[in-house]
């Protein structure tokens, strides 16, 4: 899989033409054992899945010839006949294990991008719409492998919503199939050692699913125990929830869990569809150490009538045993995102009563659209923007939403942001995307970069024909929505500080990037304030040669600590109509750099002497990371750097006026 590669100034695309129509794609949180990363998306007949970089796979020898036959010899064949044996069933072929080389590829200078080194379509006779991946952590010090369900480690669990309205949990080896796996024929069951577990459409939708998503948790949830103090209040409807963050009136306790329960874990599944005005089903699967156990017959975990068809569900990207892991956010077209937990209780557990498990526990709403100039429509019918996409951000703090206008803000759920709004339902941060500059002049305030281009803008016959239909025929509303999607990457803190989320905003053929969303809210808050000078805007990815077609999804391939300290945007992804479109960022050489150099080396000495004090504190350093600190104290004149209490003084001498 070759591809087609541009390159303008420090951004390169390499674009991969598909024969199929492509409707989604999503990178794997977990990488490979031989070092891949792993792209999903959804196309007309199945799953495709690429595994991109790492270590390639070894090529199969040729199979030894035959021995020559020698003249005067004949072949003998002895058969044996007997009445009491029957023909055995050939056994089913376990899948073959791949080998790969030593090392990891070796780039070209003039071409430094990883390659394609395996990619297979698992078919599934109908067309995958909507493809969702679990979060799934690294294991370190702060969360123990034994607090991660195992079957992350060696395979791959992914969800996807299809054209025959069934929604399917998929499972898959990580490391990607040899050669011979893929000249087997199609028939052959498992045939890449997958597992696919069909709901069917009698026990989920009666029609095409909207989206998907899901998470994990542990199979002791609900706990039902009292509340804690970072839990809100919960309402049966989910109206009475305007102001998230209330804490409860009852005693506050500490809520005791263990890490895993005791009782291994599950996987939820969320999907919703249009039927019966909006339909919200909610599945619960086992997790085995290498599959999902499903009873028969299948049935949902719980089933929710909406007000109005969702646009957009998500469950809380924090993870257990945080209490907001299985938070399910749904918005709507109406302008409304509410905040569902499955194990929130409606009924108190009293005197061994039984309760419903259950509740909306927040509420967002929008701004209202602004109305036309030669309407006049009451202001009772005013209606409210719709939402397009929403996404959790700030690990599961905050909500990241994308309106139908080109407005995207920042719904801040438990009100831990930079400036809380007085309207606990209203956005803490907000600005525009598009080009629609007309239709946002009287919705409020927009970003540096949004407001500049309403000002002195060119007479162009493109912007002449605009304006003339505009005079003969009126401004056109903005209710109409326009495509465009919200990718949010997080990387998480090695010392349990805030994560760093990049976000990546599309609407339309326009993209944007935000590469720290904390730090970006921060300095608008600060400018808006006066105590600081405004700050750069979204940042546009430019030159995306999309060649005439729709975006359909984005997401964001995984980053560095080291890289994201150096300011290395990440590569993203960008799934077309046809094709997938990877922009990368062109790393200048290191010979050609010095400074470059100089800081990565200087990042690479602070992140060996702060391991070394760690494994000193634990009792654990070796000799080497001894003789490590014993020169870092020569260097450092014989005193640790920790230890100094007299910083060295900068004097300046007096003015000569």
């Amino acid at each position: 899989m070759e591809p087609i590669i541009s390159a303008k100034g420090k951004s390169t695309q390499l674009r991969y033409e598909l024969p199929q129509r492509v409707y989604d794609t999503k990178v794997y949180p977990v990488r490979a054992p031989n070092g891949s990363t792993i792209v999903l998306y959804g196309h007309d007949s199945g799953v495709g899945i690429l595994w991109r970089g790492g270590r390639p796979l070894k090529t199969a020898a040729p199979p030894p010839k035959p021995p020559p036959k020698v003249n005067g010899t004949q072949d003998a064949v002895m058969i044996l006949d007997s009445d009491d044996d029957e023909p055995a069933k050939a056994a089913p072929q376990p899948p073959t294990k791949a080998e790969f080389e030593d090392e990891e590829e070796e780039l070209d200078p003039d071409q430094p991008y990883p390659s394609i080194i395996q990619q297979l379509r698992l078919p599934l006779n109908t067309g995958v719409f909507h493809v969702a991946v679990p979060q799934v952590p690294m294991a370190s010090e702060l969360r123990p492998a034994d607090t991660i369900p195992p079957i992350f480690s060696t395979k791959i669990v992914f969800v996807v919503a299809c054209a025959d309205y069934s929604v399917r949990v998929i499972t898959l080896p990580l490391n990607p199939p040899p050669h011979a796996a893929m000249e087997r024929p199609s028939s052959a069951g498992s045939r890449y050692g997958e597992e696919i577990v069909k709901i069917p459409t009698h026990a989920g939708h009666q029609t095409i699913p909207a989206g998907v998503t899901v998470t994990w948790t542990s199979q002791g949830e609900p706990s039902h125990k009292q509340p804690s103090e970072d839990e809100m209040d919960v309402d049966g409807n989910g109206e009475g929830a305007a102001a998230p963050g209330r804490r409860s009136p009852r005693k506050k306790q500490a809520r005791s869990r263990s890490a895993t329960g005791g009782d291994g874990f599950d996987l939820l599944v969320a999907s919703h569809s249009a039927e019966l005005g909006g339909l919200l089903n909610i599945w619960r699967f086992g997790l085995a150490e290498t599959s999902v156990k499903v009873t028969s017959p299948i049935s949902s975990y719980q089933t929710l009538t909406l007000p109005n068809p969702a646009t957009k569900i998500a469950f809380n990207t924090a993870l257990y045993p945080i209490r907001r892991h299985s938070r399910l956010l749904v918005a709507d077209s109406s302008g409304v995102a509410r905040i569902y937990d499955p194990f929130a209780s409606r009924k108190r557990h009293v005197n061994g009563a039984s309760f419903e498990s259950g509740a909306f526990v927040a509420l967002f709403r929008t701004n209202f659209e602004r109305a036309k100039a030669n309407s006049h429509s009451p202001p009772v019918l005013a209606t409210r923007k719709a939402v397009i996409d929403a996404t959790w951000a700030g690990d599961g703090h905050h909500i990241v939403a994308l309106l139908a206008d080109g407005e995207w803000g920042v719904w801040d759920v438990d009100r831990t942001g930079p400036s809380p709004p007085p309207d606990p339902s209203a956005f803490s941060l907000r600005g525009f995307v598009g080009t629609s500059d007309g239709d946002r002049s009287a919705a409020g305030p927009s970003s540096p970069k949004a407001r500049s281009r309403t000002s002195l803008a060119p007479m162009t016959p493109n912007t002449r024909k605009r304006k003339e239909e505009t005079l003969f025929h009126g401004s056109s509303s903005i209710s109409i929505p326009t495509r465009g999607g919200i990718s949010v990457a997080t990387l998480p803190s090695a010392n349990g500080a805030a994560p760093e989320d990049s976000v990546v905003i599309w609407y339309g053929a326009e993209v944007h990037r935000i590469p720290d969303l904390a730090k970006f809210w921060s300095r608008t808050v600060s400018s808006s304030s006066g105590t600081s000078i405004p700050g750069p805007g979204l940042s546009p990815i430019p030159d995306v040669p999309l060649l005439g077609e729709a975006v359909t999804s984005i997401d964001q391939f995984g980053t560095t600590a080291k890289d994201a300290r150096l300011a290395i945007p990440r590569d993203i992804i960008i799934a077309t109509e046809h094709r997938l479109i990877i922009t990368s960022n062109t790393n200048q050489p290191l010979g050609r750099d010095t400074n470059i150099a100089f800081t990565r080396d200087q990042a690479e000495e602070e992140e060996t002497r702060r391991a070394d004090q760690a494994l000193l504190h634990h009792r654990e350093l070796d000799l080497g990371g001894v003789g490590r600190l014993l020169e870092d104290m020569e260097t450092s004149g014989s005193t640790s750097r920790s230890m100094v209490l007299n910083p060295r003084k900068v004097l300046f001498a007096p003015s000569a006026a």
